[in-house]
């Protein structure tokens, strides 16, 4: 009886300093998990920073970007316009071109005439 209760102390305490080895792991384990999680905020909250100074660089760009928007309306009514002159010059053009030069010079001093 007393070899087993000498086995069984013998285990015990065995099983006990490995309780106590798992346990300081444990322990350094969960600290390099709080590490971790305290580094990940830290990450997050730098990058976050970064996008929204990034952001705050580029709000600038949104008036520049929708008078762009603006003007690029205005050129494409312009090219509709020069378009149009365009079509209404080659009807002049065509009508001018029935006559040769000395015709329309006889007429114009007809006319000052």
């Amino acid at each position: 009886m007393s070899q087993s209760i000498e086995v069984l102390n013998l285990r015990t305490q065995r099983d006990f300093q490995y309780v106590l080895k798992m346990e300081t792991q444990m322990k350094g384990l969960k600290g390099k998990f709080r590490q971790i999680e305290d580094d990940r905020k830290t990450l997050l909250t730098k990058h976050f920073q970064e996008l929204k100074e990034k952001m705050e660089e580029l709000l600038p760009l949104i008036p520049v970007l929708e008078q762009y928007k603006t003007d690029s309306k205005l050129i494409i009514q312009f090219k509709d316009e020069v378009r149009n002159l365009s079509a209404v010059l080659t009807e002049i053009q065509e009508e001018i071109g029935a006559y040769d030069y000395d015709e329309l010079q006889q007429r114009v001093l007809n006319l000052e005439s």
